[in-house]
């Protein structure tokens, strides 16, 4: 006949064997390699067969070491709200601004737009922009959420005043359309500090774009072309020195209709209008 001790005795088997288990499942698939409640539970389990019944350990031990068991819990529950929180917050505060989020499709491209929505489910953060939903990790920009300026006040800017693009160098660039036909026309367009927005926009429009500035973003229309690119320096000539470095300064891009965009144009830094 099986004694109390014995039938105890074999439960902590049982259940060390259960946790020893569980712990090697999670280690053969990768898991978390932290001290969470199971990895606790199967040590002190593991204390409870091999001590000795010569020795065992006393009431008051094991009552400090679950009660250590259930800290761990607790501040386990504690850091999951925290997190949760936190992305909530974060989701929550870029609601009305403009963001640049990276192309869950093309990694090399951003797409810009205002964020319309947050978004909560399971444990999880997503963003509306442009009408579709992306994952709140994928944000690589956001503006200060400061009111553009008006379309004609950027329209009569120079380049060289816009916001972050102080540094453009005078230069070339060259923009390529390939039409419906897939044929192919190079514009080269000369850059300087002190040409106007719209004189660029002028330009763009020579070469057969169409071209638009909305909320502080300029942009170059793909239209019913098959593409449209812009290149820093002349076409056929790999002369560095002669390229303007407008792309990059007005942080051009293209958008996931294809159209070309700057990230934000001209945003107000202040309270005061320009």
């Amino acid at each position: 006949m099986a004694t109390l001790g014995s039938i105890q005795q074999e439960l902590i088997n049982m259940q060390s064997n259960t946790a020893v288990n569980k712990a090697k499942e999670l280690a053969a698939t990768g898991a978390s390699q932290e001290l969470d409640g199971d990895a606790f539970l199967m040590l002190m389990l593991e204390q409870l067969k091999n001590q000795d019944p010569m020795n065992p350990m006393d009431n008051s031990e094991m009552l400090a070491q679950q009660a250590q068991f259930t800290q761990l819990q607790e501040l386990q529950e504690m850091n999951e709200t925290l997190a949760t929180n936190n992305m909530i917050q974060q989701a929550n505060s870029l609601v009305g601004k403009t963001v640049q989020i990276i192309d869950p499709n093309n990694t090399s491209r951003t797409i810009t737009g205002l964020v319309t929505s947050a978004n909560f489910t399971s444990g999880s953060a997503t963003i509306t922009v442009n009408g579709k939903e992306y994952p709140l990790g994928l944000v690589a920009a956001i503006t200060d959420g400061a009111p553009a300026s008006s379309n004609d006040v950027i329209m009569n800017k120079k380049l060289s005043e816009l916001n972050g693009a102080q540094d453009i160098t005078d230069g070339y660039i060259y923009v390529t359309v390939q039409d419906e036909k897939y044929q192919k026309t190079h514009t080269d367009i000369k850059i300087t500090g002190d040409m106007t927005v719209k004189e660029l926009m002028d330009e763009l429009g020579k070469a057969g774009l169409e071209t638009e500035i909305k909320d502080g973003i300029l942009t170059i229309k793909k239209g019913d072309n098959k593409s449209i690119a812009i290149t820093q320096g002349k076409h056929d000539n790999s002369d560095a020195s002669v390229a303007s470095n407008l792309v990059e300064k007005m942080q051009m891009f293209q958008s996931e209709t294809g159209d070309l965009e700057t990230a934000i144009l001209d945003y107000n830094r202040s309270s005061s209008s320009n």
